[in-house]
């Protein structure tokens, strides 16, 4: 797309490109923030400011020992009981938000640094470059991801940071092949070409003018991913392969009240449903994300 301005020809600008016409000042791509993406962008703050104020919010030690009182229902001194360790439940869910979001973090991070290159770099030279960089992608997709995580994992040593890294690897190659998708269809575009007259290198061509028009349906999957990603790091967190005991975590949590659901059930459920809903919280923010950009289902 190229832009006429007093007999000149130029190449439109990111914004320019990639905002839809519609979802400018009101237009039909602009959604209305309805009582059920309030709700989930609400829930994402708070579970957030839980995280960042855990010291000042939890009631207790969430690593403090009683055995005494080990696996006690709900009561007024611990709201939602205890664990197998007499260790209050809420304090460590309440503590477990800091390294859920740290995870969250490093894993979308490792997704980004890896993947967003290499679908641009493989979309954008074609050929024999494209060619191999997509067959690994498909060579690691074929895997299955948690298995490569704790392959990964136990390799490096367990940990948030090790378990959270290779979540990432994981993810970088379907954050390839998206990105791949979208410089595809841009990379041949009128005003991707007239930057060639212009004399741009390559590099400037590619960073400049086709990611910033090729990247939303690889922000959309890394939203998405968000979600994944924390459901893997509970997953992982379950096996005892993330945050290592006696720190807490969503997934030891789940792990620990796992074991006595029919005498404690509220030790079980209590970090299950938060899980749930901060990962449907984080859907729903992806699929306004993608209504906003236009981009189908």
């Amino acid at each position: 797309m190229a832009q006429v301005v007093e007999g000149e020809s130029r190449p439109a600008s990111a914004w320019q490109v990639a905002t839809p016409l519609g979802a400018v000042a009101g237009g039909p791509g602009r959604r209305a923030w309805g009582p059920g993406l309030v709700l989930a962008a609400g829930f994402v703050v708070f579970v957030a400011l839980v995280g960042v104020l855990a010291p000042v919010l939890a009631p207790h030690d969430p690593i403090k020992q009683d055995l005494g009182n080990a696996i006690a229902g709900p009561s007024a001194q611990h709201l939602l009981g205890t664990d197998d360790f007499g260790r209050d439940v809420l304090s460590r869910l309440i503590w477990g938000a800091r390294p859920a979001l740290l995870g969250v973090l490093v894993a979308i991070t490792t997704a980004s640094v890896i993947g967003l290159p290499w679908g641009l770099v493989a979309g954008y030279a074609g050929g024999a470059v494209d060619l191999v960089l997509m067959r690994l992608a498909d060579a690691l997709l074929v895997l299955p991801g948690l298995v490569i995580a704790i392959a990964i994992t136990t390799a490096l040593g367990a940990s948030l940071t090790n378990a959270m890294l290779a979540v990432g690897i994981v993810f970088s190659p379907v954050v390839a092949r998206v990105l791949r998708s979208g410089v595809l269809t841009v990379r041949d575009r009128e005003y991707v070409v007239v930057t060639r007259m212009y004399g741009l290198r390559p590099r400037h061509r590619m960073l400049q003018h086709v990611l910033p028009n090729a990247v939303g349906p690889a922000v959309i999957q890394l939203t998405l991913l968000t979600g994944i990603s924390l459901l893997a790091q509970a997953a992982l967190g379950f096996l005892g392969i993330g945050v290592q005991p006696p720190a807490p975590s969503w997934g030891d949590s789940l792990a620990s009240g796992y074991k006595f659901i029919i005498v404690d059930p509220a030790a079980t459920a209590a970090p299950a449903v938060v899980i749930v809903l901060t990962v449907l919280a984080i859907y729903r923010l992806g699929d306004a994300l993608r209504d906003r950009l236009e981009i189908p289902a």
